[in-house]
């Protein structure tokens, strides 16, 4: 079973990785952007996301433990 400190530092982790997520959602919404702009911030937001799924899979390890 996962420790508390593990699952503190996971919904630390999980927080900031979705806190950047919406950042990076809400810098492409800026109108002016040039194309190597969104296609950073695109390319970052992909990490993210894909930073997310890894993170959840955590959670999902650890819920399944907890049943």
């Amino acid at each position: 079973m996962a420790s508390k400190r593990m699952m503190t530092v996971l919904f630390s982790e999980l927080e900031q990785e979705c806190l950047n997520t919406v950042r990076y959602i809400e810098a492409l919404k800026v109108g002016r952007l040039s194309k190597n702009q969104k296609e950073d911030i695109l390319g970052e937001l992909s990490s993210a996301i894909t930073h997310l799924r890894i993170q959840t899979e955590q959670f999902d390890k650890y819920f399944d433990e907890l049943s």
